[in-house]
């Protein structure tokens, strides 16, 4: 999942690190990723024997949960970062947890409660579970209901951690702007490596736990912590004129960077795979070096979107195509709805040999076709993704602000409470 709504409202969670503080390459990213998604999904429930490069690069289509993941940390993170280089308050706790669960609950609730309802899965006695994202903790509940579900499990433990982390970093503070650069960016590596440490420790302690602790933060928050540290440079270029002058020139074109995103994946996916399963695929170098490589390639995707000319020219020209921008806009939808569509594409016996539903491809050659689960991903995933966008999720963003402290009438301007009153964190006011 991970998540696809990671930070949706972009313009308020970036900052003035482009004209308008708006970071245009990140809808691209993001439908990038949850067609990454689409494309495992329908891989993996078309089964068989396939061969050839499509299929290898399908069958590690799950990577778009952690280009997901980076994604998150660099749009989470980066209000706290600049706020603690500018040496100002960052966001209240209470008022980024009101904004993130307003984003995340309710579109999973509606996805989770309609395919309960329409008996895709059984969700038990542990039902609750679910809705209060802690279903991953457990071998009885992991991987159930909403099965990329567990991404949102992964991101609510971030976004509880992140408020702490900054708190902490604030209080360290440090004497200028390159010191509190070097407090950012040496907590975030400590968060770096002790995912690495985490990984070695299932595996040494207990390594029964390890095709269910992939799903916890600890072993992914080197994911976040790469997402985080670019936050930090950008926000830190936003006051370094210097700095962000070599870095727009470094990343002056687009293409050598997702080129080289484009074949660190590609010989991924042919030189590594996926691993066999959850219980023996995920242990010693194979799962280091994963987490290794897919931290990587996302930064290459990333760095020619935060940095670079703003002027969409050769690859940047792709950030106008509406259509693929729109898809971006509506991924969390996306994400939730395309999986559960497509199994009940597919006729469905349970243990017992009863019809759970008989399918929409009753044949068994086209319920293995791979091109017909993908129209039915990407079409019918994107009308419900759609609906969940403009009649559910769209509509709630205008109570985001409604936890927001209300700015003090002063007798005279006040530049810092004008910053505040006004986002105060790098980007546009919150909706009132």
């Amino acid at each position: 999942m991970t998540t696809a709504s990671a930070a949706r409202d972009a313009p308020e969670a970036t900052g003035p690190a482009r004209p308008g503080g708006y970071f245009p390459g990140f809808e691209i990213l993001r439908a990038i990723a949850a067609a990454m998604v689409v494309v495992h999904h329908a891989d993996n429930l078309a089964g068989g024997v396939r061969h050839g490069l499509a299929h290898e690069l399908a069958a590690v289509g799950d990577s778009g949960v952690a280009v997901f993941f980076v994604l998150s940390g660099f749009l989470i993170y980066r209000p706290f970062a600049a706020a603690h280089l500018a040496g100002r308050r960052g966001q209240r706790a209470v008022a980024f947890w009101w904004r993130r669960v307003l984003r995340i609950v309710p579109a999973y609730w509606v996805v989770l409660s309609t395919f309960w309802a329409l008996g895709s899965f059984r969700l038990g006695d542990d039902w609750w579970r679910y809705y209060l994202f802690v279903q991953s903790y457990s071998r009885e509940t992991a991987l159930g209901g909403v099965v990329q579900a567990w991404s949102l499990c992964t991101e609510m433990s971030f976004y509880l951690l992140v408020p702490a982390f900054a708190a902490l970093l604030a209080r360290l503070g440090g004497r200028g702007l390159r010191a509190r650069v070097g407090v950012q960016l040496g907590a975030i590596a400590v968060l770096f490596a002790s995912a690495f440490v985490a990984r070695e420790a299932i595996e040494r302690v207990a390594p029964s736990y390890r095709g269910l602790s992939f799903q916890w933060l600890p072993m992914n928050l080197d994911l976040f912590a790469s997402g985080m540290a670019l936050a930090v440079v950008s926000a830190w270029a936003a006051h370094d004129e210097r700095l962000r002058s070599r870095l727009d020139a470094l990343a002056r074109w687009a293409e050598p960077w997702w080129l080289a995103a484009l074949a660190l994946f590609t010989w991924y996916a042919v030189a590594v795979g996926p691993a066999a399963s959850f219980e023996v695929g995920y242990v010693g170098w194979f799962w280091q070096r994963r987490q290794l490589v897919l931290a990587a390639m996302t930064l290459l995707l990333l760095v020619p979107a935060v940095f670079g000319p703003s002027e969409r020219r050769g690859l940047r020209a792709v950030w106008s195509i509406r259509p693929l921008a729109w898809v971006g806009t509506v991924s969390y939808g996306l994400y939730l709805w395309h999986f559960d569509w497509m199994k009940r594409a597919i006729p469905h016996t349970d243990a017992f040999g009863a019809t759970s539903w008989p399918g929409w491809f009753r044949s068994p050659d086209l319920a293995a076709s791979v091109p017909l689960l993908l129209a039915v991903g990407f079409g019918v995933g994107l009308v419900f993704a759609a609906a969940s966008w403009y009649l559910l999720e769209q509509p709630l963003q205008r109570f985001k602000g409604l936890l927001d402290p209300v700015p003090l009438r002063r007798s005279g301007p006040d530049p810092e409470a004008s910053r505040t009153a006004s986002g105060a964190l790098g980007g546009p006011g919150p909706a009132r």
